[in-house]
């Protein structure tokens, strides 16, 4: 499949009732809680007595249902699905956003919202009898490929798809009265499923669930499928028997801060899980260990994913911590995500200025030895224009703490890097005196593979390797950005750990 299809990071709310009853507003607020997760477009789908209804649109969910559009698709529904979407580079046609839908051969209509990308689905093409639109996403061929499944029901109809298809994914599908929900079988992309009254709400991340009250229950496990239907909640795939491997860059950047996610991949009991800012924080420490400046003047984090890692490291060495970095909430760039689209990158300068500012007081910079906290490195245009900006203010050293490793190899699980090209520290082969002089920094330090899975598991067990390049595949995470290992090959095998 051509790279202009591909999916990646988004936010999925699915709620359940019971009885048809108004969901809509309650689902609209849960996806505020993954609002951060796509950006780009946003979509529902509301089972109501009468069938299905529709909308989808460009743009922030507030843009996508503005309040007119709220009233006229506002009815009772027995279950909705709510979708934020990321899209990549030839992968923002407003025919890409989700929820997809497809018709059965017997006129029955499936629903499917996706996080992640499936790998190698054009080679599914031949079993879809009907014409295939260019430039489609691998979700809607999955969608197809799932109304076309062979089965007696549609249980076997869907784990018989699910057979079939490998990547990373979460998934929510809506058939007839039911909903399902579904993860690969390393568990590379995040869902919980939780309970508001008498209604199941399912979602990517915990602060969903925060957001409307609900409790959350448990984690899906990697490759389980359970069906919420008229009887209740129903386990219809156990799980997988791989191990566990969750997407690290998550807990890096995608995730928020205030959201909860188990370390060890144990995901039945949330009272006992880290949240993304103590994790960070814990990153920050590491780094204090590993690349102290302990002449620094002042410690500023990047908002917002910056900001726990830039105070857990200040802390550590007893320097001061100083917010001179503020993200303006109301600029049009300040909702948006610096994690850039292809067709923006031109429009960097313009979008890094108009979502975060220096507080413009002299003599905060003048000659001072700034330490700048951020979650990653990626491509290294907004690390570039703020060290800019503060020597422009006067300071006289700046140096970069970075709470993710070098990020050296494309992604091709969900995550918007296709080519070594773009990436900074690919493109100086790892050297960080390249990435250092091209961003005109004092001085760049990342935390080390060790640092980072320590940070994750806290005080939990710490598996070491003799490839060090497995360090994250042996402890329960995906670093395949980092070390080009990854839980499932390109070719859709998946990894299995040799010494277990």
């Amino acid at each position: 499949m051509s790279e202009k299809i591909i999916q990646e990071k988004c936010g999925l709310v699915a709620v359940y009732s019971k009885e048809h009853g108004h969901q809509l507003n309650i689902a609209i607020l849960a996806a505020v809680g993954v609002q951060h997760r796509g950006t780009h477009g946003a979509g529902t789908v509301l089972k109501t007595k009468r069938g299905l209804v529709q909308h989808i649109g460009k743009g922030l969910l507030r843009e996508v249902f503005t309040k007119k559009v709220v009233k006229k698709i506002r009815q009772k529904s027995k279950w909705l699905i709510i979708h934020t979407r990321y899209g990549t580079h030839g992968g923002y046609l407003k025919e890409n956003l989700q929820p997809c839908i497809c018709k059965s051969p017997k006129g029955e209509k499936i629903v499917v919202a996706h996080n992640g990308q499936f790998i190698q689905m054009e080679k599914f093409l031949g079993e879809i009898p009907k014409k295939i639109p260019k430039k489609v996403s691998d979700t809607y061929i999955f969608t197809e490929l799932l109304a076309h499944a062979k089965g007696n029901t549609w249980n076997e109809k869907i784990l018989n798809t699910l057979d079939k298809v490998t990547g990373a994914y979460a998934l929510l599908i809506g058939v007839g009265d039911s909903l399902y929900a579904a993860r690969d079988p390393h568990g590379v992309r995040p869902l919980s499923i939780g309970s508001l009254r008498n209604k199941r709400i399912i979602a990517s991340e915990t602060h969903a669930f925060d957001k409307i009250g609900a409790k959350v229950h448990r984690e899906l496990k990697p490759g389980e499928v359970v069906k919420i239907g008229p009887s209740g909640v129903e386990v219809i795939r156990r799980g997988s028997k791989l191990a566990k491997h969750f997407c690290d860059f998550e807990w890096a950047y995608f995730s928020r801060p205030d959201s909860l996610l188990p370390p060890n991949g144990e995901g039945d009991r949330p009272n006992e899980w880290l949240s993304v800012n103590h994790f960070r924080e814990g990153c920050g420490e590491a780094l204090a260990k590993e690349f102290p400046v302990k002449n620094a003047t002042f410690v500023v984090g990047i908002p917002d994913s910056g900001l726990s890692m830039a105070t857990g490291y200040a802390s550590a060495l007893g320097l001061r911590y100083r917010q001179a970095i503020v993200r303006d909430h109301f600029d049009p760039e300040g909702d948006q995500r610096l994690f850039m689209r292809d067709d923006q990158i031109k429009r960097i300068q313009k979008k890094v200025l108009g979502k975060l500012s220096l507080v413009p007081e002299p003599r905060i910079w003048k000659d001072s030895i700034v330490v700048i906290g951020d979650d990653s490195i990626v491509r290294g245009n907004v690390s570039a224009e703020i060290t800019k900006a503060i020597f422009m203010m006067g300071a006289r050293e700046v140096h970069w703490i970075i709470g993710f490793p070098p990020v050296m190899k494309p992604c091709h699980l969900g995550v918007s890097i296709r080519s070594e090209e773009e990436l900074i520290a690919a493109r100086h082969k790892g050297k960080i005196s390249g990435i250092i002089r091209e961003i005109r920094a004092t001085s760049v330090h990342y935390i080390s593979n060790e640092g980072f899975i320590k940070a994750r598991l806290r005080n939990l067990p710490f598996k070491t390797s003799e490839n060090p390049q497995e360090l994250f595949l042996k402890n329960g995470g995906c670093g395949g950005c980092v070390t080009g290992n990854y839980p499932i090959s390109k070719e859709g095998i998946y990894y299995k750990d040799k010494t277990e």
